[in-house]
């Protein structure tokens, strides 16, 4: 754990060209790797044509990807050259679809003829007894036709011919009409479809003249169309195997990614060079996965070359990983700034208990917390903001809004609501100051503390004196001291301007040690939400107790749902806002670079679709 960012160190990897997708491979799942590019005279791009090489595999899979299996998951990458490998995958793909392509098609011809009769028997199951001849309806033509249209619910064709003869009906989920007439008639109504959003619904001649018995006919249809649909896809799964289009895919998918993270690397015909950055400060972790890997490499870890940008890693224990989103909502901090995130553990978790101070509401946060958090990592926070709700409920006296449980070990907030603001803006004392020595801390990293000793330790001090001559009026005295510790300070900082500088000190002293009071006031809304929620628990009990004896505890679980709901989401956004706009702006400006870690190769490829 350390309160400082943590600069990545830089890292040059020599490899044999044919083993480096397994080192890229291998480098990925550590986690512990960011790629950056750096040429030299000497080498030239390892992959300049992938992107085009890469092309027929891509024609293939906008026509044939639904047919694919999944990519290999557990694919190895191979050491040989990745031209090779893409050829031979690519090949493999070509050959499969000289075999597949008539399974295919038939595989579409029949999707589309099930699809058309289960349509038509939908249509059926709802068209009545007085249905005309289904068999002379489907043996009708050429010049005399007979058509079934489907459109939408509420929606009429705009216009009939006169000659044709007209039979609608409507369900709950479609308007039918049976159409007969001449051809072109017919052929006139079907081109209304195209604007209504219809369909129109083929009656295939070997139906039977009852509409209840092609019911029954194209259900038998149905079953078969299944039967040789299910043969298909048996046929494409051994065709797939056959042509080991798995494995095809994996070395496609891994050829993909390295196209995308890797293209700009440099080697030679025979050596690869890989260059980044690492959060592995003494290489040990990679060395170990590069030599489990049984990969010939060479690793050097060195000063960054002169002029790049270095990424910062947060280093944070588990516990604390969660809460560096606060931080990084105004950016990654920079070289010079703190890392606060092992602080704000205590500090956001404070806030939040304290405005959602009950045991039982606590408890089921926290309970929450270690649910979900084995899946997604911010909801751990709701870990210790759980604690400390139950260690405020405690001292609010507060259990599932009850106040008859446990006895109030500090106070009842809506008996002294006066005391629970000025608690509040005490905690926003303790956070600012805290801020202020952050600030002095960073100054001091950047080699500057004595420009904080010689005028911001004034701005401190004035802080520090007014709060104290609340209890002690000699601390204005001390108030007055630290605003002219500041103001001249700036004079002695620029002797050269000096009467200049303490003009500019007196306004920034005005404006920083105004906004840093206005900041602490702000923190009443700490104690101003925990009123809140106490009188909201006092009005869930009175609902509750003035329903009757069955109902009281319906009303009182549901009065609790709705508080750690309501609440929750209300209570998270003021703590939020309490750190970025009164804690933060103190010493955080989010300057630095983050460290983006290889993501590893992921086996993408499509689904066997389901026929």
């Amino acid at each position: 754990m350390s309160l400082r960012p943590v600069p990545a160190k830089w890292f040059e990897l020599v490899t044999a060209h044919k083993e480096l997708a397994p080192v890229m491979a291998c480098l990925s799942r550590t986690g512990a790797v960011e790629l950056e590019a750096r040429s030299r005279p000497a080498y030239r791009l390892l992959f300049p044509g992938l992107s085009d090489a890469l092309k027929t595999y891509q024609d293939l899979a906008r026509r044939y990807q639904q047919y694919w299996p999944s990519a290999a998951a557990a694919a190895a990458p191979h050491a040989e050259e990745l031209s090779e490998t893409l050829n031979a995958a690519t090949a493999r793909l070509t050959a499969w679809t000289a075999r597949a392509d008539p399974l295919i098609a038939e595989i579409e011809t029949t999707t589309q003829a099930a699809a058309d009769l289960a349509r038509l028997r939908t249509a059926l199951q709802s068209a009545g007894p007085d249905f005309p001849n289904m068999q002379m309806l489907g043996r009708a033509g050429p010049k005399l036709q007979s058509r079934l249209f489907a459109l939408p619910v509420g929606v009429h064709l705009r216009e009939v011919p006169a000659l044709v003869l007209i039979r609608p009906w409507q369900t709950p989920e479609a308007n039918y009409v049976l159409a007969v007439g001449r051809s072109s008639d017919i052929a006139e109504m079907q081109a209304q479809l195209q604007g209504l959003k219809g369909q129109t619904i083929a009656l295939p001649s070997w139906l039977p003249a009852s509409p209840r018995d092609a019911v029954t006919t194209i259900g038998d249809r149905l079953a078969e169309l299944a039967e040789r649909r299910a043969t298909l896809a048996a046929d494409m799964k051994a065709l797939a195997e056959e042509f080991k289009i798995a494995a095809a895919l994996a070395d496609i998918a891994l050829i993909q990614w390295l196209n995308e993270h890797a293209k700009e690397l440099y080697g030679s015909d025979h050596l690869g060079w890989v260059t980044g950055w690492t959060s592995d400060i003494s290489g040990d972790a990679l060395r170990r996965a590069l030599d489990a890997a049984g990969v010939h490499y060479i690793l050097r870890l060195m000063d960054p070359p002169v002029g790049m940008n270095v990424p910062l890693v947060l280093h944070n224990p588990g516990w604390a990983r969660p809460f560096e989103i606060f931080a990084r909502m105004l950016g990654t901090p920079g070289q010079y700034e703190s890392d606060p995130s092992a602080i704000l553990v205590v500090i956001a978790s404070s806030i939040f208990g304290f405005m959602f101070g009950d045991v039982g509401q606590g408890f089921l946060i926290c309970l929450i917390g270690l649910v979900l958090g084995r899946r997604i990592l911010l909801t751990r926070m709701l870990v210790p903001g759980g604690i400390m709700a139950i260690v405020f409920g405690f001292l609010f006296g507060s259990v599932f809004c009850r106040d008859d449980i446990v006895p109030a070990l500090w106070i009842r907030p809506m008996e002294q609501p006066i005391t629970v603001l000025l608690a509040a803006v005490l905690v926003g004392v303790v956070i600012m100051t805290l801020g202020l020595l952050l600030d002095a801390l960073q100054m001091h990293w950047r080699g500057e503390a004595s420009h904080w000793w010689m005028q911001r330790a004034g701005l401190l001090t004035a802080y520090i004196g007014l709060l104290i001559s609340f209890f002690w009026p000699q601390g204005l005295m001390l108030a007055g001291f630290g605003a002219a510790w500041f103001i001249l300070g700036a004079g002695v900082l620029k002797p050269e301007k000096r009467l200049t500088g303490i003009i500019e000190a007196v306004g920034q002293f005005v404006e920083q040690y105004l906004r840093l009071l206005v900041n602490t006031i702000s923190f009443a809304r700490i104690g101003a939400f925990a009123l809140a929620h106490a009188g909201l628990s006092l009005a869930i009990i009175e609902m509750a107790q003035a329903s009757g004896r069955v109902a009281y505890w319906i009303v009182l679980i549901a009065g609790n749902v709705f508080i750690i709901v309501l609440e929750g989401i209300v209570v998270s956004i003021q703590t939020t806002r309490l750190l970025l706009f009164e804690f933060f702006i103190r010493f955080l400006t989010g300057a630095g670079r983050e460290f983006k870690p290889l993501p590893p190769p992921a086996a993408t490829g499509a689904m066997q679709k389901q026929f």
